[in-house]
């Protein structure tokens, strides 16, 4: 299906969470003019502490690439978890821009980390990105023996609650959005897909979150001047 564009977040490459089989098949689903990468598409933070590769992250980069070949438009907007990039945006390489923000088509485009206290503390940000892996390594184990909840989810939802609680996440993107005349901002960064209006002052600002490839397989298209929240099923 060919869209204007496809938007995704957080998908974690490096963490045994990290859903990839199902974004690789969404890639092959839709043929996008532009690709909005909002951060943490490689977790930096846990490839460092110690190498985790598998093929279907090497069918992603190559399926990524013939998109690229093919004349779609990639933007890459870094995170905290890509970090490691910041050094280098920005950085234009033929169909691809790495940058740390940037506005399109009228929405401020951030992963939202910037806005976010707790990883302002860098490490206290690991700590807690150590802890969610070790969640989800537990999670697996259970589903093993039968056990359907989902530990990591719970533990990122209770964790990143308090955290857009304390630093009024949203509230502060729509707030930087507006600072910078634009009608909408795209994040990732909270695991939590989501499209809403928030008011600041007398102006509504569409707040969008791409959500994750770690719980919520989800996305965002764009198509025909509108934008879908979307599951991978």
């Amino acid at each position: 299906m060919k869209i204007d564009a496809l938007l995704i977040s957080d998908v974690h490459i490096g963490s045994r969470g990290s859903n990839v089989i199902e974004l690789c098949k969404i890639l092959r689903e839709y043929t996008p003019n532009e690709i909005i990468i909002i951060g943490d598409f490689i977790d930096g933070w846990l490839l460092k502490r110690r190498w985790y590769w598998k093929l279907e992250y090497t069918i992603l980069f190559n399926q990524l690439m013939e998109l690229m070949s093919n004349g779609t438009k990639i933007t890459y907007v870094t995170g905290n978890h890509d970090d490691f990039l910041r050094q280098f945006t920005p950085l234009h390489l033929n169909n691809i821009e790495v940058v740390d923000e940037f506005i399109w088509n009228d929405y401020y485009v951030s992963h939202g980390d910037l806005y976010d206290g707790v990883v302002k503390l860098k490490w206290l940000g690991k700590i807690g990105g150590l802890g969610y892996e070790l969640a989800i390594w537990i999670d697996r184990t259970l589903k093993r023996f039968g056990y359907k909840s989902s530990l990591s989810k719970w533990l990122k939802k209770t964790v990143k609650d308090a955290v857009k609680f304390i630093t009024n996440f949203e509230n502060q993107l729509a707030y930087q959005a507006n600072q910078r005349g634009c009608c909408g901002v795209i994040a990732g960064h909270i695991h939590t897909p989501d499209d809403k209006l928030v008011k600041i002052g007398d102006t509504e600002i569409r707040y969008l979150n791409c959500g994750d490839w770690i719980e919520n397989n989800s996305y965002i298209i764009y198509n025909d001047n509108k934008f879908e929240i979307k599951y991978c099923e």
